[in-house]
C-alpha cells in the first residue's frame, strides 16, 4: 500500500515529517489529523489505549511509525536525495525539540487566550455550536500545552530555552549553508524550530491569520533576521513544494 501520514497541517512536527518524506521522494497520501476528536481512532489504529498518542504518524505496509524522526530515519532507508542521517545530527534532533517545546508553550499560551485565534482552530464541523465549540477548542489548546509540558515552566523560562536554543543554532552555522558538511536533518529540525520565530508560508505551514500572527514572535524575528534569511534560503534549495490539502 502507499504509505498514509496523519498529520496536522498547522504543525511544524508534522512539517518536518513532511519535508524529510518528500526530500527522500516517497509517495504517500495525506489525511488530516484533528486533534481531540481523531484521539478514538488513532488509539483504536496504534492499538494504544493508554498514555499520550500524538502526530504524525505513517502507515505503512510494516506498522505505523510514530514521531517524526521515527519517520524521518524510515524515509532515510527508502527512497532518493539527500541522506538525511548523517553523523552529528542527534544532538541537534535533541536541541532543536528543547526549542520547540518551549515555542509551542510559548504560542499555545498566546493562542489560548486570543478569541479569533480560538475560533480560526475550531473544527468546521462544530462551529454551529457557536460559543460552546469555542470553548472545546480553548480546552484544547490549553490540554496540549499541558499534554507537552508547557505547563511546568513559566513563559520567562520558555522564553529563555527557545533564545537559547537559536543562539546555538546561529553560532553553529557561523555563516554557513547548512549545520553540518551538506544539507541533513539537523538543518531541518533547526529550521522547523524558527517556525515560532516566524512561520514559513502556509504552502508549508496552513495557519490562520491570528494563529500565523501568535506563532511568530516580531521581538525575536527582529533579534534573529540571520536565522530567518537562512531559513527562507534552506526552504528555496531544498524543500520541495507541496501542498496540503490532504
Amino acid at each position: 500500500m502507499t504509505p498514509t501520514l496523519l498529520h496536522v497541517t498547522y504543525s511544524p512536527w508534522s512539517e518536518r515529517a513532511r519535508w524529510a518524506l518528500d526530500a527522500r521522494g516517497i509517495a504517500y497520501e495525506r489525511r488530516k489529523y484533528q486533534p481531540l476528536l481523531g484521539e478514538p481512532r488513532l488509539r483504536w489504529q496504534l492499538g494504544r489505549w493508554r498514555g499520550p498518542v500524538s502526530v504524525p504518524v505513517l502507515f505503512t505496509d510494516d506498522g505505523p511509525v510514530t514521531d517524526g524522526d521515527r519517520i524521518a530515519t524510515w524515509a532515510d532507508q527508502r527512497g532518493a536525495g539527500p541522506p538525511l542521517m548523517a553523523p552529528g545530527v542527534e544532538p541537534w534532533v535533541t536541541r532543536a525539540e528543547d526549542g520547540m517545546h518551549a515555542g509551542r508553550a510559548l504560542s499555545l499560551s498566546r493562542v489560548a487566550n486570543d478569541p479569533t485565534a480560538v475560533a480560526e482552530l475550531t473544527p468546521p464541523g462544530v462551529r454551529f455550536l457557536g460559543p460552546v465549540a469555542r470553548a472545546l477548542t480553548r480546552a484544547g489548546v490549553k490540554r496540549t500545552r499541558k499534554k507537552y509540558g508547557g505547563h511546568r515552566a513559566d513563559l520567562a523560562a520558555h522564553q529563555a530555552t527557545l533564545v537559547a536554543v537559536l543562539t546555538e543554532i546561529r553560532a553553529a552555522l557561523g555563516g554557513r549553508a547548512t549545520l553540518l558538511a551538506d544539507f541533513s536533518y539537523a538543518d531541518i529540525v533547526a529550521s522547523t524550530v524558527l517556525s515560532f520565530v516566524e512561520p514559513p508560508s502556509d504552502e508549508f505551514l496552513r495557519l490562520g491569520p491570528s494563529n500565523r500572527t501568535l506563532y511568530g514572535d516580531p521581538e525575536l524575528a527582529a533579534q534573529f533576521p540571520d536565522l530567518i534569511a537562512w531559513r527562507n534560503e534552506l526552504y528555496r534549495r531544498y524543500r520541495q513544494p507541496a501542498t496540503l490539502a490532504g
